[in-house]
């Protein structure tokens, strides 16, 4: 079991300066794929984004080996990840040969969302199992064998390199993304649970109050809009309903983690829960932003702060 702050260490500054990086290539694909004006991305820059993302998961892989097994061969496989990046150049110059350039990308569909939710997460979660690797070291998990292996990923999925770096895209994400007010106090509340995921396994009773603090909070906020007139729109009460079950699938993670606590399936639960509902909202939010999805202003009820929410707010292309 790791701790909830991550380790003093020399290396910790470095560490911290790679997950800003990624940060920051998240919040640029964000802003690329999801432009607040009119204009739709290309196939050619969709092509390039999400190739990037996807030859970054193979520098982390790569990342992963050199901790495993540090020597020349894994230095190579370092720097063979970092030139495969120009592979992802010469694809997206191959798209434009074939027009990729002048085709906006689709609008509807699963593909497209689905590839980015798993790419932007699984650099995350890959992000965090380098990390947990480097700085407890691979001995502890490789003696329990496969369930070792399990409780590795789930350490990694539970930490604060993988929740704190989807605190700031999540939230980035609901702010670029033109939502109402209420839909983003509701998303900002269910991100909010990231902030303190990391002391749900290594402190169960600190863990638990946090998040019961998190998750009663954002409820409350949905059954006060929920009771106000006007009726809600559909968009809401589909946003509310996937925030509740977000939240409870998990505390049922976290109450697994506690039953299972001290063993080798310890930290699985709620990191595999964890890593999935992050999964499906990044997808559900992508394929509204895709779809051109635009707040609906009988959302709102008729105050002044929201119809000023409304009449601000940016759409996305039909």
């Amino acid at each position: 079991m790791i701790p909830a702050l991550p380790t003093p260490s020399p290396w910790l500054p470095v560490f911290a300066l790679l997950a800003a990086l990624m940060v920051g290539g998240n919040v640029f694909v964000v802003y690329r794929l999801f432009p607040r004006n009119r204009s739709r991305p290309t196939l050619a820059t969709a092509i390039l984004l999400l190739g990037l993302l996807l030859m970054s998961m193979g520098l982390w892989f790569s990342g992963i080996y050199a901790v495993l097994s540090p020597g020349q061969a894994s230095t190579v496989s370092v720097f063979i990840a970092v030139n495969s990046m120009m592979a992802v150049a010469g694809l997206w110059a191959i798209s434009l040969l074939f027009r990729a350039g002048a085709r906006p990308l689709l609008t509807h569909g699963f593909l497209w969302p689905l590839a980015f939710a798993l790419l932007v997460v699984g650099n995350e979660l890959l992000m965090g199992l380098t990390f947990v690797l480097a700085q407890v070291g691979p001995g502890p998990f490789a003696a329990a064998g496969w369930p070792g292996l399990a409780a590795v990923v789930g350490a990694a999925a539970q930490s604060a390199w993988f929740f704190w770096p989807m605190l700031v895209t999540m939230a980035f994400v609901v702010t670029w993304l033109p939502f109402t007010r209420p839909e983003r106090i509701l998303l900002y509340g269910f991100a909010a649970a990231s902030a303190v995921g990391p002391w749900v396994v290594p402190d169960p009773g600190l863990g638990a109050v946090a998040m019961a603090v998190v998750m009663g909070t954002t409820l409350a906020f949905l059954a006060r809009e929920l009771w106000r007139p006007p009726a809600p729109t559909p968009r809401f009460l589909w946003a509310g309903l996937g925030v509740t079950a977000g939240f409870l699938a998990m505390v049922g993670g976290e109450a697994l983690a506690y039953l299972l606590r001290g063993g080798a399936w310890g930290t699985v639960p709620f990191g595999l829960v964890s890593f999935l509902v992050m999964t499906a909202e990044f997808f559900v939010l992508a394929r509204w932003a895709m779809a051109g999805g635009t707040p609906s202003s009988s959302t709102l009820a008729p105050t002044p702060a929201r119809a000023e929410a409304a009449a601000s707010a940016p759409t996305l292309p039909p």
